[in-house]
This record gives structure tokens, sequence and C-alpha cells, in this order.
């Protein structure tokens, strides 16, 4: 009796093995994960230096993002990004009239382009934001604004990362695109009436 209960498990834990060999995340060929096309043809994706310590961050991330921490096996594709960054006050102390809440906004315009063929594969521009909160400490704020901008770069650079999966897609024929659109104005978050108190409806 105990050498066929052994027998069993010996069974089924063969089985779990090979299983366990033949399964892979549904997504990852098409994210890049893993050693599929897609990932060969994000290791060839250079991103040309982005100015600023947002574009600083955020090529940082997309350079460990598109390669998945390894180094780059080519520049067959070259991805140029610009940023343009704004601060948005949201929550306005009532006594001190400074602002509590403060979120960045930022917007980046992208162009991807074989660097072979001369055609850009995807353009066009994306947008991100990330809220931090401020102190009565000046470095306290300082901090907190450099850690907002940090989360800022990596959303972008997942956001991009995910426009460049869908460029360089097995299922994406490659098209023609126009080069990057300009950057928008930029907007002076004083020339808009800040946000006041919940429930401050006076004035």
């Amino acid at each position: 009796m105990i050498r066929r209960s052994f027998f069993r498990l010996a069974i089924l834990g063969a089985v779990a093995g090979g299983l366990s060999a033949c399964l892979q995340p549904v997504h990852a060929p098409h994210l890049g994960i893993g050693g599929g096309p897609i990932a060969q043809e994000l290791a060839q994706v250079s991103v040309a230096p982005i100015e600023g310590f947002l574009g600083y961050n955020l090529k940082s991330e997309l350079d460990y993002l598109l390669t998945n921490g390894a180094p780059a096996s080519g520049t067959r594709y070259l991805l140029t990004v610009k940023t343009q960054q704004t601060g948005a006050t949201s929550i306005i102390d009532a006594q001190t009239a400074r602002p509590q809440s403060v979120t960045l906004q930022a917007e980046a315009t992208y162009e991807l382009k074989d660097t072979q063929t001369g055609v850009i594969r995807a353009s066009g521009r994306t947008f991100g934001s990330a809220n931090y909160d401020r102190s009565g400490q000046r470095f306290a704020t300082i901090r907190a604004q450099r850690d907002a901008e940090e989360r800022l770069g990596k959303a972008l650079a997942e956001r991009l990362r995910l426009i460049v999966i869908g460029a360089l897609s097995n299922n994406a024929a490659p098209r023609r695109t126009g080069p990057a659109p300009a950057l928008s104005r930029p907007i002076d978050p004083w020339d808009e009436a800040p946000a006041r108190n919940p429930g401050d409806e006076t004035g």
C-alpha cells in the first residue's frame, strides 16, 4: 500500500514538473518579456539623450525597460523623446494661502525611426502626472518633488515602451508616419484659479 502511494506521488510530481516547464505568462511574447522576437527588436532600440532631470530619469528607465536590464544589442531603431513639465497647484491652504498638494504634469513627444530605412515607425505625444505634498520644511518638499519626478519618469517610460512594442510587433505592419509633433505651448498654472479646500464654497 505504501509502495503504491509513493508510486502515485512520483507520477504526479513528474507531470507537474513537465507542465511547469511549458507554462509562461500569456502576454510575455507581446510585452518583450523573455527572448521572443519582439524582445530582440526592443533590444535594438537606442534612446537619444533627453534634457532635464525628468528626461534623465525617463531615458534611464527606458534603457532598462527596453532591454530588460541587459546591454543593448544594436542601434537599428532610434527613439527621440522631448518632454515638457508644468506644476499645477491642486489644493491651497486657506490660512497660509500656500499650496498643500502639487500635481506635476508632463507632456512627451516621441519619434521612433528605423535607421536602416529612414522610415518613422511611430510618432506622437503622450502625457503623465504625479502628485506630491508640500510641507513646511524646504528640503522635505524638494525631496518629495524629486520623488514625484522620478515616478513621473517611470510612468512615461512604461507608456512609451508599450507604444514601441505596438510599432515593432510582428502583427503590426510597418507603416510610414510623420515626424514627432511640436510640444504644446507652456501653460502657467498660476493663470488658473486654484482649487479650494473641499467644502469651501464661499467667495
